[in-house]
């Protein structure tokens, strides 16, 4: 088959699914609940608090990534730690969103390509299951328990759910492509990038996966890893360690702050404690 055809069978495809889904849940679709969030700076402190989780060895708030214009909510790097010289092994910034409408790009139709997005994964989630049941030899043998045992899903002799599958990725492809998201992952600074929101607003197959997702609860700032970070593959020893210099910046101005030095050095009344920080749970 050429890839004419082909492209036009991927369309007619979508287009059915998404019939059918809307179909399917015309009248079992739940009205849309507001979400109760907690104040940002609250939300920044469980960012924050993540990142000091994973115990770098310098952290700082409001760093830029290539540019001021690109700033990320939280970053931290680590040093090799028996080097005489100030080598840095790896970097990680976290984005906060409270809003996971505001990871995606601006792109044509945004809303109903989510939406389309929504109701072919729910149809790949339903088809999936069909595969476990036709298609037991897929699963991972070494799994000790059946609840949690993994799948090869690539292996499927299903075509109609692979081709489900370009079409997914093809419109995540669309809806990520010049994000605020994908921009900082592509300026290859970090090693490691997450991205902080409120747990109830997750929706982790619309994240690309090279980013971690780490959900924040939204009656506490307490945060709870959902999706660990891959790590990328394009980023330079001179990128890492400018990010690094980009973090010592940062953190430059809130020691000063914290200790009531302005930047032309001259002394102010310290700042008022608000107490300790919240420590955030896994």
């Amino acid at each position: 088959m050429d890839n004419t055809n082909q492209d036009m069978d991927l369309f007619e495809f979508a287009a059915m699914v998404s019939q059918k889904s809307a179909s399917d849940n015309e009248n079992t679709t739940a009205p849309e609940t507001s979400l109760k969030l907690l104040p940002r700076n609250a939300m920044e402190q469980a960012a924050l608090a993540f990142l000091v989780s994973l115990k770098p060895d310098a952290v700082a708030r409001n760093v830029p990534t290539r540019n001021a214009k690109y700033r990320a909510t939280a970053a931290g790097f680590w040093k090799h730690a028996r080097s005489k010289g100030a080598i840095v092994t790896q970097t990680a910034l976290v984005m906060m969103y409270d809003d996971i409408n505001c990871c995606f790009s601006d792109c044509e139709n945004r809303e109903a390509r989510l939406k389309r997005i929504n109701s072919m994964q729910q149809q790949k989630s339903a088809m999936e299951k069909d595969i476990r049941r036709n298609e037991p030899h897929l699963a991972a043998a070494d799994d000790l328990f059946s609840e949690f045992r993994s799948w090869d899903y690539s292996a499927s002799a299903n075509t109609d759910y692979h081709r489900l599958c370009r079409i997914i990725e093809k419109e995540l492809q669309i809806l990520n492509k010049g994000s605020k998201l994908e921009r900082i992952r592509q300026a290859g600074v970090a090693d490691k990038c997450y991205l902080a929101i409120p747990t109830e607003a997750v929706k982790a197959e619309l994240i690309p996966e090279p980013w971690g997702i780490v959900g924040i609860d939204s009656a506490s700032p307490r945060f709870h890893l959902i999706r660990e970070a891959a790590l990328q593959d394009n980023v330079s020893p001179q990128q890492r360690n400018g990010f690094a210099l980009n973090i010592g910046t940062a953190a430059n101005s809130a020691v000063c702050f914290a200790n009531g030095v302005d930047k032309d050095s001259s002394l102010r009344k310290l700042p008022r404690r608000r107490g300790k920080l919240n420590s955030g749970s896994r």
